[in-house]
């Protein structure tokens, strides 16, 4: 099983995602190829050397690409055309992994039309479908409930997931790489969209509905006052303070 890898300049999160996925997930499937990005997205050079170190000394087989200036749409748009196993992992720097998964979890979720198995990052003890949609929730008597939105839109993600290699090479060659990549995904009205409308993705939960991975962005985001918003598209990351 091949893996793809996005990275920004900063070390200590990828440590903890590569030793908790390794540990947990990695260790569990046939190895194959690692094809990385590694954006110079906050941190120094040193920094970026410091993580490609790190990736090299997980893997054997590893291909790495550093552009000079940081995109996560290309950088999502370069990786996603690489892999040559059947399916492959998606992985980006700051994700914990939090319970084991193993090939049986996969592949027989990854077939027919599902071409992503996206691991879930929250406890989930109610699912109000099999696959991921565009979901309203209401409140009724205390429990929330979903309704499918849009006209049953799938939704697909950028997230830790296992992804089918021939939907997301094609996905690559649609993806424009100045735009924010999960949201082309499944936002209407674009050539990628329409491809992507006729296939599903199916969550993965473990066992009594909880989570298998965990968002540690965010938090590190938050703490350096860093945002994200999607400003026409593209993805740009605020700065109150400078990011270390």
């Amino acid at each position: 099983m091949d893996i793809t890898l996005v990275c920004g300049r900063r070390p200590e999160l990828l440590q903890q995602t590569l030793d908790s996925f390794g540990e947990k997930i990695i260790a569990n499937f046939p190895s194959g190829a690692v094809y990385a990005n590694i954006d110079p997205f906050c941190g120094t050079e040193a920094d970026g050397d410091a993580c490609e170190e790190l990736i090299r000394s997980h893997f054997h087989d590893v291909e790495i690409s550093r552009p000079s200036e940081a995109s996560f749409g290309a950088a999502v748009k370069r990786l996603w055309r690489k892999p040559r196993s059947g399916y492959f992992l998606h992985m980006e720097d700051d994700w914990e992994a939090l319970l084991p998964v193993f090939p049986v979890d996969i592949e027989g979720r990854l077939s027919g039309n599902v071409a992503q198995v996206q691991m879930s990052a929250r406890n989930r003890p109610y699912l109000p479908h099999r696959y991921s949609y565009k979901t309203s929730w209401i409140n009724v008597f205390g429990l929330k409930i979903g309704k499918r939105t849009h006209f049953d839109r799938p939704l697909f993600s950028t997230s830790p997931s296992f992804i089918g290699r021939d939907f997301a090479r094609r996905c690559g060659e649609m993806m424009d790489p100045d735009k924010d990549p999960e949201k082309q995904l499944y936002t209407d009205g674009t050539e990628l969209a329409e491809f992507t409308r006729g296939y599903r993705n199916h969550p993965l939960v473990g066992h009594g509905r909880r989570a298998v991975v965990r968002d540690l962005g965010r938090p590190w985001l938050a703490q350096r006052g860093v945002q994200k918003r999607i400003v026409e598209g593209t993805s740009v990351w605020e700065r109150t303070v400078d990011c270390p």
